[in-house]
């Protein structure tokens, strides 16, 4: 297989992307306006259509959610533990207010160093590599991903926060944010009519369709054009643990519990290994601006993770085809 015809439109779509923001012939403005269509209209009437279709039959087992979030947490602490003892931004001390702080900033930094955009480069590259045929597996990891980290990353920061040390993490409160979230509510959707078996009339699932047919187009340039507005500065010693983590290091420990520990197929294997090798997603950079810790090096993740996985997707894509 000719990894490089897989991943060079992808790289194009994103380059014009990248080209049309930088030389200001896309506006701000205009960027905005195209996210908000991309990512609350067109990618969630894909993720519903296609998830209301797909095959799920002999793909669901927790041996497969096991091999893939096994080794996220694994990430998750070691990138803690790294950050919560060397960041110099929030050094450990004697000073509760001081350790508590430190929780916070290590938790988002965990996040960057294991959240991977799965959605905008995941599904385009591995649909491309693989075919239609993954989507069901690619969507029942993406169902449970962010919800798992943004809750584990927010009940940190609670707790971190709270004066006694006790949790004010909101159960009842992320809930509303998670299903507020357009891409968790077509997910959902879509598995629900997938399992009661309700179809579509034929002009509804045309109309899906048509509206869906430039998401992933959009989901690249968007992601191109996003990448203009972050910068490299400071950090880079942890900006680069975090890309080792989420480039390196977690795809390596996948492979291990997928292939060799659980013995998943092959097919189960690449998905898994190419979901776990995607750079770090841009919304770890809005976790960490809301807990305002770690966003120098949040966004630095972002845009090194972004480049660099340009070279280590296809490389572990003929590793593992």
């Amino acid at each position: 297989m000719n990894i490089l015809s897989i991943i060079s439109p992808l790289i194009v779509v994103a380059l014009l992307g990248f080209i049309c923001t930088k030389t200001k012939w896309l506006a701000k403005e205009q960027l905005n306006a195209l996210s908000k269509f991309t990512f609350s209209i067109s990618i969630p009437a894909f993720l519903f259509y296609q998830m209301a279709k797909a095959d799920f039959s002999d793909q669901v087992s927790p041996q497969l959610f096991a091999a893939f979030y096994l080794p996220v947490l694994t990430c998750y602490l070691i990138a803690w533990l790294i950050s919560y003892f060397f960041y110099q931004g929030k050094k450990l001390s004697t000073d509760n207010t001081s350790a508590k702080k430190n929780s916070t900033a290590s938790a988002v930094f965990a996040l960057g160093a294991s959240y991977s955009n799965n959605i905008i480069v995941g599904l385009p590259v591995l649909i491309a590599a693989m075919g239609e045929q993954v989507i069901g597996i690619i969507f029942l990891i993406v169902t449970f991903h962010s919800a798992l980290l943004f809750a584990l990353t927010s009940a940190i920061a609670a707790r971190a926060g709270s004066k006694d040390g006790s949790s004010q993490f909101n159960w009842l409160t992320f809930t509303k944010h998670t299903l507020n979230n357009p891409l968790i509510i077509s997910i959902l959707s879509g598995l629900a009519f997938n399992l009661l078996g309700i179809t579509l009339p034929n002009f509804l699932q045309e109309s899906l369709a048509l509206i869906a047919k430039p998401a992933i187009a959009l989901a690249l340039f968007i992601l191109g054009a996003s990448l203009a507005f972050y910068k490299v500065r400071q950090e880079l010693t942890f900006i680069s643990i975090a890309c080792f983590s989420k480039l390196i290091l977690l795809p390596s420990l996948v492979l291990l519990t997928s292939k060799y520990i659980f013995n998943l197929e092959s097919l189960v294997v690449t998905v898994l290994v190419i979901l776990s090798a995607c750079p770090t997603g841009v919304n770890a950079y809005l976790i960490a601006t809301n807990h305002q810790q770690h966003q120098q090096t949040i966004a630095g993740t972002v845009v090194l993770s972004t480049l660099v996985s340009v070279i280590t997707i296809p490389l572990w894509l003929s590793f593992i085809l």
